[in-house]
């Protein structure tokens, strides 16, 4: 039910941003741990040595994914209301078991995960 109220907001709003992924899932409270942030080589919207503005909104987060090749970050993270953006990557398999390592020794409550299955997984 999550997927789909995202899926119908992102769509009416950024119809172009529905053409990059198949399905986009949302987790409260998770992340996948520290060390493995990706960020564009232009830099765009970066703030600081990792993360991104915490001004972006999601479909911000989305389009400037898709522009990364090789890996293609698949997780977006928002930990809080006024946290940056991560950008992360996570062979769709391995998440959940990522998600419990990390929940071992991190308080993640605060977290916002955003798993996405890109339309062309390479």
């Amino acid at each position: 039910m999550i997927f789909f109220k995202l899926y119908l907001k992102i769509s009416l709003i950024y119809p172009t941003i529905m053409e990059h992924f198949e399905q986009i899932l949302k987790k409260q409270g998770c992340d996948i741990g520290r060390g493995n942030d990706i960020h564009p080589e232009d830099g765009r919207g970066r703030v600081g040595k990792s993360g991104f503005d915490k001004q972006l909104q999601l479909n911000d987060m989305i389009e400037i994914a898709y522009t990364i090749k090789n890996p293609r970050p698949n997780i977006i993270i928002k930990a809080g209301q006024n946290a940056k953006w991560y950008l992360k990557y996570c062979d769709l398999s391995l998440v959940d078991e990522k998600i419990q390592q990390t929940k071992q020794w991190r308080d993640t409550s605060r977290a916002t995960m955003y798993v996405i299955k890109w339309e062309s997984e390479y």
